[in-house]
């Protein structure tokens, strides 16, 4: 049904140890101090906690649509709906309108609605415009931010349904 030329692409995790990528990876992870200064890092996903990524060529709306994965998602499209996960970053241009509810939520684009994460991170150039549900939270100088915050009363309200 779908299927990719592998030859397109240098994958970190099929490359020779010690070979030089030709270009770097793409996805900026949500590990690690952030600052305005600071370049956000990449982590390559586990084996057992595969990254999966939705294109900025990809848009997804629809009535009641909730998106799940038990590992890292990395949004780069937009998407209207409710989004669940362990790990879930919202990239430089990428869109969502609705609920994001994951472990560790890192928005570097734009967000409408809520986000209830154990640790929420708001990138520098983020634009988010939601109610916030949080055991941590970190937010960056030039990040644009409007709404509310609250501190989770316990875990289940930030905990993502993965089932």
């Amino acid at each position: 049904m779908f299927s990719r030329d592998s030859r397109a692409e240098t994958r970190a995790d099929t490359a020779k140890p010690g070979a030089i990528p030709t270009q770097p990876p793409r996805f900026s992870g949500p590990i690690g101090v952030v600052s305005s200064a600071a370049a956000p890092s990449y982590q390559p996903a586990s084996p057992d906690r595969p990254t999966s990524i939705l294109g900025p060529d990809i848009s997804i709306y629809g009535e009641q649509l909730i998106l799940k994965t038990k590992g890292s998602l990395l949004i780069q499209g937009h998407i209207e709906g409710d989004v669940h996960g362990e790990t879930v970053t919202v990239d430089d241009g990428a869109h969502v309108k609705g609920v994001i509810t994951a472990r560790t939520i890192a928005i570097q684009g734009g967000v409408k609605g809520e986000l209830k994460g154990s640790n929420v991170i708001l990138h520098e150039h983020s634009v988010v415009e939601a109610d916030i549900i949080q055991e941590r939270l970190t937010v960056a100088d030039g990040a644009h931010f409007e709404g509310s915050v609250k501190k989770a009363k316990n875990a289940s309200e930030v905990t993502p349904d993965l089932s």
